[in-house]
């Protein structure tokens, strides 16, 4: 199984310059399930997210879109963000988490969770956007996990942007449960040379993980595609 996520950076950097290299690198990596953050809508703009300009023009029959985040902005009457997933199978069930803000984060985080019908089987994921400091983004981290573990949910695979440059820090909390893709070498945003976005498989999945990015005309970030296949 295979599947995609990227960081799409709103509007910002000429949106209709990098939104053909979106659509080419999707078109040739051909994932199951994508992942998208920084989804923005923009109302006096546009009558949809922007997610549905990549949507719209590839075949993902089953999309699950939680843009729940109205902020302030200089330039729009209303500036709203949030995540968004497209699959390739059956979306059978999706739910968004509001993660506790911190008094100096300016802004809310919400998390996805969704469960997908793979040929019989449930395959469950994560898709997050943790807050821009590091600090505030391992309290987010930590607050999942802890939800997580209420529900017994240890099956779950977490992908997105953790904005995370050392998951170590916090190894001790989910090294027993899960396998980081950060065992790979590979570099997801550029401007920094480091990586912040991540998949975490649950080692009962019992599968080996393959890692490849995109080039930088996609985003700010880099595409991060992970192939996962079954261990012998």
């Amino acid at each position: 199984m295979k599947f995609t996520s990227l960081n799409l950076f709103g509007y910002f950097n000429d949106w209709q310059s990098r939104l053909p290299h979106i659509l080419n690198y999707l078109s040739e990596e051909k994932p199951a399930v994508i992942f998208f953050q920084e989804v923005v809508y923009l109302p006096d703009t546009a009558p949809r997210p922007q997610a549905y300009d990549v949507l719209s023009k590839l075949d993902y029959t089953y999309q699950q879109l939680a843009v729940t985040r109205l902020q302030g902005s200089p330039h729009h009457s209303e500036y709203r963000e949030g995540l968004a997933a497209a699959s390739r199978f059956p979306i059978t069930h999706a739910e968004t988490l509001v993660l506790r803000q911190h008094p100096d984060d300016h802004l809310q985080r919400i998390v996805q969770l969704l469960d997908i019908n793979v040929n019989g089987h449930t395959v469950k994921f994560a898709n997050i956007h943790f807050a821009e400091k590091f600090h505030h983004a391992e309290i987010h981290f930590l607050e999942l996990l802890d939800i997580l573990k209420s529900r017994e949910d240890y099956n779950r695979i977490i992908v997105g942007d953790f904005n995370m440059p050392d998951l170590a820090t916090t190894a001790d909390h989910w090294q027993q449960n899960y396998r980081s893709s950060g065992e790979h070498a590979y570099i997801s945003y550029p401007s920094k040379n480091y990586c912040i976005d991540y998949a975490l498989i649950p080692k009962t999945a019992g599968v080996n993980m393959a890692v490849s990015t995109s080039s930088d005309l996609l985003s700010d970030h880099r595409a991060v595609t992970f192939a996962l296949s079954p261990t012998a």
